[in-house]
């Protein structure tokens, strides 16, 4: 059984990104989590600029967090978590979880993590005590495994690898399709699509 140690209480994933802009992979693989790992539910929290994000989203975040918020409005298990954009400023990972675990004190929280991320994770700030004090589902994001060995095996006791499918668009290419005047449609959700439509985001392009 995967996270064989967990307490015997309801469970939420944490799943933090810029979602610029949020997208069918994003969406498909936290439904796939909550399935296979009986999650209540999973917090879809867009970062207002995370962290070793070089350049700033393209995308302001008010229209970020409307985006996820549309998603949400139609599949009861996700919910949007709204702090690091109220809180307008770059947040870290482990102290945004501190704010969970004060919201939701009778769950389990799980971080979502993608392998790209779990490549890098001692550049993070805090990365030692969210190593100890969180457990980590790690989703694959290409089919080339390096990524994961890169994981020390002093950190793999609290990381479980999610072997979801590979969704073949990127936010980034998403919005390379956007610059080039391409169809999006079937890459985002259609709430989302129709969100972007509604404000003219279908119109972006690369300053």
């Amino acid at each position: 059984m995967p996270f064989s140690t967990l307490p015997a209480k309801p469970t939420i994933g944490f799943y933090g990104g810029s979602f610029d802009p949020i997208h069918q992979g994003h969406v498909s693989l936290a439904l796939y989590a909550i399935k296979q790992f009986s999650l209540e539910k999973i917090l879809l929290c867009p970062a207002f600029l995370a962290p070793l994000r070089k350049e700033k989203p393209a995308f302001s975040a008010a229209h970020r967090l409307a985006m996820v918020d549309s998603v949400t409005k139609e599949n009861e298990n996700l919910v949007s978590f709204d702090y690091e954009i109220r809180a307008e400023k770059t947040c870290y990972t482990f102290e945004t979880l501190q704010v969970v675990r004060k919201k939701f004190p009778q769950h389990q929280i799980i971080l979502i993590l993608g392998d790209d991320q779990i490549a890098q994770i001692q550049k993070w700030k805090f990365h030692r005590q969210l190593l100890e004090e969180f457990k980590i589902l790690v989703f694959r994001r290409s089919a080339d495994p390096s990524n994961l060995d890169t994981i020390p095996d002093s950190m793999k006791e609290n990381i479980q690898i999610l072997e979801n499918q590979l969704f073949p668009h990127s936010s980034t290419q998403i919005r390379e399709h956007l610059r080039l005047g391409k169809d999006i449609s079937a890459h985002i959700p259609p709430s989302v699509f129709k969100y972007m439509k509604n404000n003219r985001l279908l119109d972006y392009l690369y300053s």
